[in-house]
C-alpha cells in the first residue's frame, strides 16, 4: 500500500507511529520489528 499524505501509520509490534508529509508509491518498515510492514492506524 503506498503511503498516503496525511495519514497515520502505526507498527503493531513496537507501537512506533509515523504521520506522512508528502506521500509516495513506497511502503513503510519498521526497523525495530525486523523489517515488518507497517499498516495504516485505524481509527478508534
Amino acid at each position: 500500500m503506498p503511503a498516503a499524505t496525511g495519514k497515520r501509520y502505526m507498527c503493531e509490534r513496537c507501537g512506533a507511529e509515523v504521520i506522512v508529509t508528502r506521500g509516495g508509491d513506497a511502503s513503510l518498515f519498521c526497523k525495530h520489528a525486523d523489517g515488518k510492514k507497517i499498516e495504516l492506524k485505524l481509527k478508534s
